[in-house]
């Protein structure tokens, strides 16, 4: 049973690891300017993470097939069980988490639309920029002015 107890205590740290990781992404969308690079940087972080985790729940699976541990919460063995109650609840705030990070970024989603479609209308209504990258009609942004 030690090393399921080894295998479930490594996926506690990377939990642990997934919980700092998605406090930085929800501190990069709660920006009021986003970061692109920096969030994507996080985002391929969270998903090797997620992978990393994925093979080593694999890996938990099997090992306590072949020992006959029976599934989780593993209460016939106090200190696996210990683990688990915390990998489960570590998972729950996780969850939480992830699902906070979704709705601000379906937030930002939703203002880029909004930016993107005001563009657009403006685009069809007349061309912002001429192919020499200087404005053109400036009637609705303003005087144009010679000297």
């Amino acid at each position: 049973m030690n090393e399921l107890e080894q295998i479930c205590g490594r996926m506690l740290g990377i939990l642990q690891q997934l919980e700092l990781t998605l406090v930085e992404e929800q501190r990069l969308l709660s920006a009021g300017q986003v970061n692109p690079a920096l969030l994507h940087r996080v985002t391929e972080n969270k998903n090797e993470q997620l992978t990393t985790l994925q093979y080593v729940d694999q890996q938990r699976q099997r090992l306590a097939a072949t020992l006959y541990a029976g599934i989780p919460p593993y209460g016939a063995f106090p200190g696996l069980h210990q683990i688990w109650l915390a990998i489960t609840q570590l998972t729950e705030n996780l969850s939480r988490n992830n699902y906070r990070n979704g709705l601000l970024l379906s937030q930002h989603f939703t203002h880029n639309q909004q930016v993107l479609t005001v563009l657009e209308e403006y685009q069809t209504q007349r061309r912002m920029y001429g192919p020499d990258g200087q404005s053109l009609g400036g009637g609705a942004l303003g005087r144009r002015f010679s000297v």
